[in-house]
């Protein structure tokens, strides 16, 4: 169902700064538009509530030492994703802690507190919206 965290553009007119010298948390896998953290100098999925380091670009099979490679996220980076869960009443334009739903690859609209993420231009028909990552790691 969920598709991930899609970069669609940022408001400077930077283009997306691509990391891939990191590599991915022993034995874990990952998928393209999965929100990312970076722990112990490795990449990791980010919790519901954590700051993000980024979004990956690729899917990731477990093992070890797998390269892999995600987008920044950055001041002005929009996005567009999928939100799960029954929207709470904050659920609206300009909500700006959302939390990640429990996959990462989605926003949990039930949970409008506590999260990095801050909403735009929601589609109740699609249940997708653009999304800026306001809790960011490297920043």
């Amino acid at each position: 169902m969920a598709q991930g965290f899609k970069y669609v553009y940022n408001d400077y007119g930077k283009d997306p700064t691509r990391i891939t010298e990191l590599l991915m948390t022993d034995n874990e896998a990952g998928l393209a538009g999965e929100a990312i953290k970076v722990v112990n100098g490795r990449i990791t999925k980010a919790g519901p509530t954590d700051a993000i380091a980024g979004f990956l670009t690729v899917n990731v099979t477990a093992g070890t030492n797998k390269e892999t490679e995600f987008i920044l996220a950055r001041e002005g980076d929009w996005y567009d994703a999928p939100y799960t869960g029954t929207a709470a009443v904050g659920f609206t334009t300009g909500a700006n802690a959302i939390t990640l739903a429990a996959d990462g690859l989605s926003a949990n609209a039930a949970t409008v507190t506590g999260g990095p993420l801050a909403a735009f231009d929601i589609n109740t028909n699609k249940k997708t919206a653009r999304f800026k990552v306001k809790n960011r790691q490297m920043s």
